[in-house]
This record gives C-alpha cells, sequence and structure tokens, in this order.
C-alpha cells in the first residue's frame, strides 16, 4: 500500500519577494506532476502536512484555479490546517477560511481538524490508520503533537503533524526534537519547517519525514540549493515500510527561479555600517575630533573616509534613536 507525502504548499496569487518567475504557474506545474506521481505509483491517497494557502483568506480568482487543479487529482487529498490557513493561528476560525471553502468545492480533497478522527485505509494485506494534529496553541509545547490521540495500534500508524520537528537545535524556543520527541506512531509526517530533514530513521524503530516543502518563499542559501521533493511511501503487510524521496521535475532550480541581490546588497550595507562604526569609534579617541559634536563627527569621518551617503543617514538615525532611549 502507497502513500504519497507533500509538504507545506503556500498558494498565493502572487510573487513572494525574491522570486523572479511566476510562482503561481510554477506551483500550478508541481500540483499537477503530484497529481500524475499519485497515479503513477497507485498510491492510496496524498497527503499534505498544512499550510495549503499562504494566508487564510486568498482572492477568490486564485481559489478557483487552485480547486481546479485539485479536483483533477484521480487520488484523494488529505491535510490538516497549518497556521498560514488559519486566522490567528486560531483553529476556531477555520469555518471561514479559503481552506474550509476549498474542501467543499472539491470532492475528493478532505481536511481532518480534530486529532480524535482517523482514516483507515486498507486491503487484502495491509491496514494503514491516518491520524492529524493541526496547528495549534499546544503546538510543540513538551512535544505535543506529534502521537496519535485514538488508539490505532492494531493499525500500522501514520501520524501527520503540522509542527516544528526538527533534527537540530535551531536559534529560536518553539521546536521539538526527532530524537527526543515520543510518539505510538510508527511513522510521524511533517511539515511547517520547508527545509526539512529529509527520512530520520530512529533506534526504536520510529521513523520521521519532512522531505521539505514544494515551494521555495525565500532566497535563502538553503533554500536555493535544496532539491524539490515529496516522498513515496510503501507500507508491507509485515508492518515495515519502504520510503522513496522523489525530485519534481517540473521544479527549476533554485538559482534560476530566486534573486539574492537584495539580501547581498543588505548584507553589503551592514558591512558597510559596521567598518564605519569602527571608524568613527577611532576617531572618537583621537583628541581633537574628541571635542565635536557626534554629528560633526560622523560627518567628518564620512567625508574622510568616502563613506556613502545613504549610510551617514542611517547611522545618524540610528544615533539620535539611541540618544531619544537615553534622555527618555
Amino acid at each position: 500500500m502507497r502513500f504519497l507525502k507533500v509538504g507545506d504548499l503556500h498558494i498565493r496569487g502572487t510573487n513572494p519577494r525574491n522570486r523572479t518567475d511566476n510562482y503561481k504557474e510554477a506551483l500550478k506545474a508541481k500540483l499537477r506532476e503530484i497529481n500524475d506521481l499519485a497515479v503513477k505509483h497507485n498510491v492510496e491517497a496524498i497527503l499534505c502536512m498544512g499550510d495549503i494557502f499562504d494566508n487564510p483568506e486568498v482572492s477568490t480568482g486564485v481559489l478557483l484555479e487552485f480547486a481546479d487543479i485539485f479536483a483533477e487529482s484521480v487520488k484523494p487529498w488529505y491535510t490538516t490546517p497549518g497556521n498560514h490557513d488559519l486566522y490567528s493561528y486560531n483553529l476556531a476560525t477555520y469555518w471561514r477560511t479559503s481552506l474550509a471553502l476549498l474542501e467543499r468545492l472539491v470532492p475528493n480533497f478532505y481536511v481532518i481538524q480534530d486529532p480524535l478522527d482517523f482514516t483507515v485505509f486498507h486491503n487484502d494485506d495491509v491496514q494503514v490508520a491516518v491520524t492529524f494534529t493541526p496547528f495549534t496553541a499546544e503546538m510543540d509545547r513538551e512535544g505535543y503533537g506529534y502521537s496519535p490521540e485514538v488508539n490505532v495500534r492494531e493499525y500500522f500508524s501514520i501520524h501527520v503533524a503540522h509542527g516544528m520537528l526538527l533534527d537540530h537545535k535551531p536559534p529560536f524556543d518553539r521546536y521539538t526534537l526527532v530524537q527526543e520527541v515520543e510518539t505510538t506512531a510508527d511513522l510521524v509526517l511533517t511539515g511547517h519547517d520547508h527545509t526539512g530533514y529529509g527520512v530520520f530513521h530512529r533506534a526504536d524503530g520510529k521513523i520521521f519525514i519532512n522531505c521539505g516543502s514544494p515551494t521555495r518563499l525565500s532566497a535563502s542559501v538553503a533554500e536555493i540549493e535544496r532539491p524539490i521533493r515529496v516522498a513515496l511511501i510503501e507500507v508491507f503487510p509485515d508492518k515495515n515500510c519502504d520510503i522513496q524521496l522523489l525530485t519534481l521535475e517540473s521544479a527549476a532550480p533554485g538559482v534560476e527561479v530566486l534573486d539574492r541581490s537584495r539580501i547581498e546588497a543588505e548584507q553589503k550595507r551592514q558591512y558597510a555600517m559596521e567598518s564605519f562604526a569602527f571608524q568613527l569609534s577611532e576617531s572618537l579617541g583621537g583628541g581633537e575630533v574628541a571635542a565635536l559634536d557626534v554629528d560633526t563627527i560622523v560627518q567628518q569621518v564620512a567625508e574622510a573616509e568616502g563613506i556613502a551617503s545613504d549610510v551617514v543617514r542611517l547611522a545618524l538615525d540610528k544615533i539620535n534613536d539611541a540618544k531619544l532611549k537615553v534622555t527618555s
């Protein structure tokens, strides 16, 4: 028995910053390829990790365009609300979102909101139960979100969660480590983190998959370099499973669709600021200029070193802001 795992889609009608192609049309091509892969590999269902939309409400035109593509699928889609699908990350707002309307428009598109719900797929040899945890305020608090909340242990258990499950410690607090998370599921599928960690086989036999998002929303080096992939999951009668990561042929290389010029310009600007700050501190130590007001010092150093006027203005603004904070 086979399933296709797909990361966050982030459907939107406009181009993200730093995208040089047509984001919407590129995503349509990827979704059509995903629909084709589902037929080619004869999967039971396409399992998506949530964040179908980039915002809780998209334009009617965009919604209808993508509803048509989902409706083309021969295989059913199953998903759960992600944080971007909801207003204020609140599951109670689901009823008035674009995701709720999409579920009504497309007969074979299912949105599972209740962690107590589960769907059983079965044939003569294999029985698989799929459970979901949508994004809520409880996600990733003390490891919450990655274990079925119903007893499905008689089946091979696949649990889908929209949470920040990672294989490394990030520079923020709201996350769960795949090495430590507790789950009764045999296989846990996650999204939320767009880069992904691939396939993680834990020593206790639990398997975790995040193959990344099919979309590229930022122009980070990691986003440019990573392949765009989905996961093909095959479950066997002995409750073992095989996982293949399939690269989408419709996805253009990151270097062709992402522009880093703004990021690199900002990095150069930051370097210029740091260099200017160093020169300024050197000047402040030299007797004659130390007696001048700070604005005059800034202007003198800028003229002497050929500092760009926009950098000077930014430096003066920051200095004045600092003055106000000290005197307030």
